[in-house]
């Protein structure tokens, strides 16, 4: 049985090693898939500490390769660390942003991102189509929320838990932008701008005529795959040069933990964008 090491920065700290639950729901029964979760809370509000999330995932995964594990999903689509992480492993990895836009582009000719984060996060939706060159197949970026709700974030009610929660409010909130990014920006594909949303996903997709990418359970499928077909990356693309420096990326998250004020709102809040 190969085991998948699930890595993402979670809404809270559990301490589970056990995975989403819609991943468990479509996980083959010849994978053992684990939740990995980071050592350091941060949330990419800014590019600062987008950084602070990559160092943080690549930590957990390299965590991950000494527990012996054959694959990383890393389960944000900000896909923080995944090259980082291509370089230092022999393992695949997959990131669920990377993944889920290129399936987008096989199932249509324009895809819109449609995102319960709010416009002040663009920038990450915007390096990634970028990195993947994958703009001209963009034909929007839709966010549910505003900018002055990401202060909620750190109460125990807030947009993404309403979100979660299964509230109609919230759940109208998301369709309508899905059928504004079909009717208007003429999108014939949606991809979900968080995996956080996958618990909706469903709903949503019964809910539109066009389909409906859960980036999710699409790169953790993804993933399985590569590993059914003994598949990885290339190491000629990423190349491991010098030592992997496992300890380094631990004293690193552990600096930052250690430095972060307890009352900083940026660095308390669990998210996965």
């Amino acid at each position: 049985m190969k085991k998948i090491a699930v890595i993402g920065t979670g809404f809270r700290i559990t301490g589970s090693e056990t995975p989403p639950k819609e991943i468990l729901n479509v996980k083959s029964q010849n994978f053992d898939a684990r939740l990995i979760e980071t050592d350091l809370p941060s949330f990419p509000v800014n590019e600062i500490n987008r950084q602070i999330s990559e160092i943080a995932i690549v930590e957990a995964g390299l965590r991950a390769s000494q527990k012996k594990f054959d694959g990383i999903f890393i389960n944000t689509v900000g896909d923080y660390g995944l090259n980082s992480l291509r370089s230092a492993l022999d393992i695949p990895v997959v990131g669920a942003g990377q993944s889920s836009m290129y399936t987008a582009m096989q199932l249509g000719k324009k895809f819109s991102i449609v995102s319960i984060w709010p416009p002040k996060l663009k920038f990450i939706y915007e390096n990634l189509l970028n990195l993947y060159k994958v703009s001209t197949r963009c034909a929007s970026i839709r966010f549910i929320s505003e900018d002055r709700e990401l202060d909620t974030l750190s109460d125990e009610k807030n947009f993404v838990t309403e979100m979660r929660d299964g509230e109609i409010s919230q759940r109208e909130r998301i369709i309508n932008e899905c059928n504004n990014a079909i009717n208007i920006d003429g999108a014939d594909t949606i991809l979900l701008g968080c995996t956080c949303m996958s618990p909706i996903s469903n709903e949503i997709s019964n809910s539109l005529t066009v389909p409906v990418l859960n980036p999710m359970t699409l790169g953790y499928k993804y993933l399985e795959t590569l590993l059914s077909l003994n598949i990885s990356h290339s190491k000629k693309e990423y190349p491991s040069d010098g030592e992997i420096g496992f300890k380094q990326f631990s004293a690193m998250t552990k600096g930052f933990r250690d430095t972060f004020s307890t009352n900083s709102k940026n660095h308390k809040i669990r998210g996965s964008s």
